[in-house]
This record gives structure tokens, C-alpha cells and sequence, in this order.
């Protein structure tokens, strides 16, 4: 049920989002592209500033209760969108529908928490392949819904669907508890000083992770159509390669990613994906370009499942409060990304996004290295032959 409700959170948050500006015309009559813009950063500053605020209350609250405050909300915020007189009204909604739908940020330590250590590298490939299929799933289903003569009904679908969830969720998790007694270990970070500092170098190394790869994203499709002269459909199948091979992927990251090997991994994976994407910029051949999308999506997967298990591995004490601030750093990043697109695309071309997200995870790679990373590469043994 766990994994379930994050399929759900995933494909509800992107069945829309590729489709907004048409989404804002057809329903308010919007066509200025600049208010799509303003309003993915209110809805992403939102994210930031709301889940690690669920984070601090899991310390005080079990998680389940906070996921079925979450749940509410968000039903009653769905019934507000689709009522929704103006964009006005349709943007504080949505507003209060992501502080509400922030709890489910909740889920995935949980399920890390409920698993143990030796299942952890299982749950994360199994969470990546989840959320790469809701991700191509909700794609697909967008543009159905597009279409739909008044796509507001479609909100109090939603809100009974939210009820409904909620109300599986309180039969099926009415024994589950967050609630853990704390065990000293001394491999963990101990004091908040140590604490805050492991976090805020993580959360650097997590926003720039994702700034890097999410420049690519808003104008990909221009970028393949103008420089590759393809149509919607075939940029649309280009675009989501990457998620396909994020979901192959599951198998190496169960096999790859445990403990001692995550440096490694995280460094080796990272690289290829540096390569990947500067290849992608630089190509005009669009078989070099499908085999850099397809090498991309591969390592990103294991990339961001390395760095996610490290999280993990070293927030035992309070996953929960980590993780939430560690998405914080995310979605940051998910906001900087397009205006960093933006100013790249209108200084240079359609194509630097690419190069310069490799850039910046080649700089990522550096600086994890010399800060979380530090003298934690496999070191080779020493064999004395005399």
C-alpha cells in the first residue's frame, strides 16, 4: 500500500504538468506561457518550504496519522480546484493541495525504516522502477485528459479517489507505527553539528544533482523537433527513454549499491551520466543521440539510488526529518533548473542545457568526493610479494 501511494502521489503530480500551458488556456483562457512559469515555481517553492515541516512533526507524530491529515487536505483542496472560479482561486488551491500532498514525501523512509539495512538497496530499486512507471504512465494519460471537454471534472474524481485511499490506508496501516526507540551507534553522525553539516554538504550535492538534470527537461522536446526535425510523437517516445531504462535499471541497483560499494558506485555512475549528457548536446546524429538518452536513464537511476542509500545509511537516528530536508534541497533544485534552461537556451542554444548539466555533475563529482565521499573509495589491497 506503501508503494502504491507513492505511484499514486507521482502520477497525479505529472499527468498534468507536461500539459499546462495548454491545460491554462482551454480552461481560463491563459495563452502567456510566463504565467505557466510563475505558476510551476509557486508550486515547487511550496514543496520546499512544506515537507520538511511533515519532516520535524513525524519526530512528534506517527507518520500514519500525518499521512491521513495529508490525505485530507488534499481531498478537500481537489474539490476547491475543481470549483475553481478563476486561476486565482485555482493557484491558492493548488497551493494548499501540496502542503497537503508534502506528507506523502513521508513514505519512502518509512518504508526504508520498516525494511532494515539489508533490504534497503531492494526498496530504493523497487521505489525508482515505481516511480519511472508512474512517471511514463501519467505522460501518456495527460494527454488524454487534455482533451476532455472541462478537465476541472476531473478534480472531484480525484477527491474521491483521495477518500477512498484514505480510507484503505486506515484499515490497512491501523498497526503500523513510526515510532522506534532511538540506539546509539557510533558509525552514525552523533552530534547536531556534525548532523547539520553532513546535511547541508548532502543537500548541496542533492541540489545540484538534480539542478543538472532537470535543466534538460523544458525544452528537450524543442531542442529534438528544431535540431532533429522530429515530430511531437517521436520527441514524446525520446523523452521518456530515460524512464524505461531507469526501470531496467532495477536489477543493478539491488546487485550494485550495497554499503561499502555506494562511493564508488555514486562516483562511476555519475561520471557516465556527466559523459551522457554532454554527448546528447554536442551529437548531431540522432542514433548517437537515442543511445545517449538510453546510457542516461541507465545511470540516473543508479546514480540517484547511491546517493539516496547514503542518506539513508547515515540517518538512521532520524530518517524521517533527513529525508524531508534532503527533498527540500530537491525540489530547490527542481526549481532553479528551468531559469537556469531559461538563461542557457537565450544566451547560447537549444543544446547547452545538456552540456552545461554535465558540467555541473562533473563539478558535483569533485566536490562529493572531497566532502561525503571523502576516503570512502574501495581502497586495493596491499599484497606483499617479497
Amino acid at each position: 500500500m506503501l508503494f502504491f501511494l507513492i505511484f499514486y502521489l507521482v502520477y497525479t503530480d505529472v499527468a498534468l504538468s507536461p500539459f499546462y500551458p495548454q491545460f491554462f488556456e482551454k480552461v481560463f483562457g491563459i495563452t502567456d506561457l510566463e504565467y505557466t512559469a510563475l505558476y510551476i515555481f509557486i508550486a515547487r517553492l511550496t514543496v520546499v518550504i512544506a515537507v520538511p515541516i511533515w519532516g520535524i512533526l513525524s519526530k512528534y507524530f506517527e507518520v500514519r496519522h500525518l499521512l491521513y491529515v495529508g490525505q485530507w487536505i488534499s481531498a478537500v483542496m481537489l474539490v476547491g480546484m475543481a470549483g475553481a472560479q478563476d486561476v486565482q482561486q485555482f493557484l491558492w488551491f493548488t497551493v494548499l493541495l501540496l502542503i497537503g500532498k508534502s506528507s506523502f514525501f513521508l513514505i519512502y523512509p518509512l518504508l526504508i525504516e520498516l525494511n532494515g539495512k539489508g533490504k534497503r538497496s531492494r526498496i530504493v530499486g523497487t521505489y525508482h522502477m515505481l516511480f519511472h512507471g508512474a512517471i511514463i504512465l501519467g505522460t501518456l494519460s495527460g494527454a488524454l485528459i487534455i482533451k476532455l471537454e472541462n478537465p476541472l471534472l476531473l478534480f472531484y474524481g480525484l477527491a474521491a479517489t483521495e477518500v477512498v485511499i484514505w480510507l484503505i490506508c486506515c484499515i490497512t496501516f491501523r498497526k503500523l507505527s513510526s515510532r522506534k526507540k532511538t540506539v546509539p551507534n557510533k558509525h552514525l553522525v552523533h552530534s547536531r553539528e556534525k548532523q547539520f553539516r553532513f546535511l547541508v554538504t548532502i543537500g548541496l550535492v542533492i541540489f545540484a544533482f538534480h539542478t543538472a538534470n532537470n535543466m534538460i527537461r523544458p525544452y528537450f522536446v524543442t531542442y529534438t523537433i528544431t535540431d532533429f526535425q522530429l515530430s511531437l510523437v517521436e520527441s514524446s517516445i525520446l523523452f521518456m527513454i530515460p524512464s524505461l531504462m531507469a526501470i531496467i535499471a532495477y536489477p543493478t541497483i539491488r546487485k550494485i549499491c550495497s554499503p561499502e560499494k555506494l562511493s564508488f558506485v555514486f562516483a562511476f555512475a555519475l561520471g557516465v551520466l556527466a559523459i551522457s549528457l554532454i554527448l546528447q548536446g554536442m551529437t548531431s546524429s540522432l542514433l548517437v543521440l537515442c543511445i545517449g538518452r538510453s546510457i542516461y536513464g541507465f545511470f540516473l537511476a543508479i546514480a540517484q539510488s547511491a546517493l539516496e542509500l547514503y542518506l539513508f545509511n547515515k540517518s538512521s537516528n532520524q530518517l524521517h526529518v533527513n529525508y524531508t530536508i534532503a527533498s527540500s534541497f530537491q525540489n530547490a533544485g527542481l526549481l532553479v533548473a528551468p531559469l537556469l534552461a531559461s538563461m542557457t537556451v537565450s544566451s547560447y542554444n537549444l543544446a547547452m542545457p545538456f552540456v552545461f548539466g554535465g558540467v555541473i555533475c562533473l563539478l558535483t563529482l569533485f566536490v562529493a568526493r572531497q566532502t561525503i565521499f571523502k576516503d570512502r573509495m574501495p581502497q586495493v589491497q596491499k599484497v606483499d610479494v617479497a
